[in-house]
């Protein structure tokens, strides 16, 4: 059975002040229709790149994409219009970022429509069916500004889901909520899923929120780790003596390293096997910005170069003081 959303070997660079900064490195990645997938990351890691990539607001550098049979890097004028259009919806981090401050709520909601050419007497209807799906059938009328956060983002749904898309995107969309509101948001989006039929990829950094999903991924430097769910015993344990157990494709990953760095990051704890020829820490995620023949080269030419000037600087200095 073909999966609902294919991503093949995806890979995402930017050039920046003539350097080749890479985003996403050869991405694999599928869903079926109806499921829930949440991303975890931190900062950077290139979860939004993904997003763009799937809702057609940017095209990757190399890979295959496609979304329900609808190749993406092929998609261009008027069929790349209407994919944004029709087929996908946005839900961003920044409330005001999903809403246009001088329209109410409910013209906030046909705007989307009257972009794809929804008939006129067919667009409130539908915007006030989703305001009240969201809990604002008392706030129609009202413009973002005389909104909580809260119900703005509720706004923001209703907007995302204007056209009936299949796939709702979600970019922290709890990001600038409080708790109450958050837990709200994602039970909120729990029932619109089974109301709307939605398939659903989201991206977060609170576990919270990420443990609503069907399943979880992990995404550090561009590339996809294993899923956090399901297996009980692909989770690590504390045991009695407070040592932690580790899973055992975490052990195979990490037995034939020399050492293992340990990392305390917002998002969690980060074990990281390391070679012996990897000595200066101020050198962490260095690569991955450099050009590709930087890269290709690796840490060791880096390190090299640079010991070869020092080597230098040296012997100058000697024939200087002698």
């Amino acid at each position: 059975m073909t999966a609902w959303i294919t991503c093949k070997q995806v890979v995402k660079a930017y050039k920046i002040d003539k350097r080749e900064v890479v985003a996403l490195r050869g991405i694999d990645f599928e869903m079926e229709r109806g499921e829930w997938v949440t991303i975890v990351g931190p900062s950077g890691a290139g979860k939004s790149s993904l997003l763009n990539l799937l809702g057609g607001l940017d095209k990757p550098t190399a890979g295959q994409l496609s979304v329900d049979g609808i190749d993406l890097l092929n998609l261009k004028g008027s069929a790349l219009v209407n994919y944004r259009l029709r087929e996908v919806g946005f839900l961003w981090q920044q409330t005001l970022r999903n809403l246009l401050t001088g329209r109410s709520s409910l013209r906030n909601v046909t705007l989307p429509m009257m972009l794809a050419g929804t008939a006129p007497w067919k667009r409130a209807p539908r915007a006030k069916e989703l305001l009240t799906a969201v809990g604002l059938a008392d706030q129609m009328y009202k413009r973002p500004m005389m909104l909580s956060g809260g119900q703005q983002q509720r706004v923001a749904m209703a907007v995302a889901l204007a056209n009936q898309p299949k796939l709702l995107l979600a970019d922290e969309p709890t990001g600038e909520l409080d708790a109450k509101s958050a837990a709200g948001m994602v039970t909120l989006l729990q029932e619109l899923r089974e109301k709307f039929g939605l398939t659903i990829l989201m991206v977060t950094h609170d576990p919270e929120v990420a443990a609503y999903a069907d399943r979880i991924l992990t995404l550090r430097d561009g590339a996809l780790g294993q899923s956090l769910t399901d297996d009980r015993a692909a989770t690590p344990k504390l045991d009695s003596q407070g040592f932690i157990q580790l899973p055992e494709a975490v052990r195979a990953q990490l037995s034939g390293a020399p050492r293992v760095a340990v990392e305390i990051r917002p998002e969690g704890v980060l074990l990281r096997a390391e070679a012996d020829d990897i000595a200066d820490p101020n050198f962490d995620g260095a690569l991955n910005d450099a050009p590709p023949e930087v890269q290709r080269r690796g840490l060791r030419g880096l390190f090299g170069r640079r010991a070869a000037k020092s080597k230098t600087a040296t012997q100058s200095q000697n024939k200087v003081a002698s």
